[in-house]
């Protein structure tokens, strides 16, 4: 893969997991894919998406969502927090002065500091950006909640 990811947020995560997704996210879909770019999530993004037995299914498809027999990658690539995620964003935490009700979408912009930037699609355009003010490269799309 090459290029800033396509990150999904709980709306981008929850758009994909709609049957069908939302046409706008389709064309990003489609945009990252041609463009060879991941679409990423962090775990701890699932957790506000797996919320009862059919979201959860729903979640389970989406982020399974590709052919093995014939090489395909998954929809998304999950990203667990581990230690340097989880330095990245504690900074981001402090460089805003946010508490740890933000923690989640401080993960979505941790995951694109690596890559040297991304696309974030989300429904909070506004927690992202502050957020997102010291990570280079952090561009925003809204999507509908």
């Amino acid at each position: 893969m090459s290029g800033a990811p396509l990150v999904l947020d709980a709306a981008g995560l929850e758009g994909l997991a709609a049957d069908p997704p939302p046409e706008g996210l389709r064309a990003l879909l489609a945009e990252a894919l041609h463009r060879g770019r991941e679409v990423v999530t962090p775990t701890v993004v699932c957790a506000e998406v797996a919320r009862g037995r059919a979201r959860t299914r729903s979640l389970e498809a989406a982020v399974g969502r590709h052919r093995r027999e014939r090489g395909e990658r998954p929809a998304v690539r999950l990203v667990d927090t581990d230690f340097t995620l989880a330095r990245q964003v504690g900074a981001i935490l402090d460089a805003t002065g946010s508490g740890s009700d933000r923690i989640v979408d401080a993960h979505v912009v941790a995951v694109c500091v690596p890559a040297g930037g991304g696309l974030v699609v989300t429904a909070d355009p506004g927690d992202i950006a502050e957020l997102a003010a010291g990570a280079p490269a952090v561009r925003i799309r809204t999507t509908s909640p």
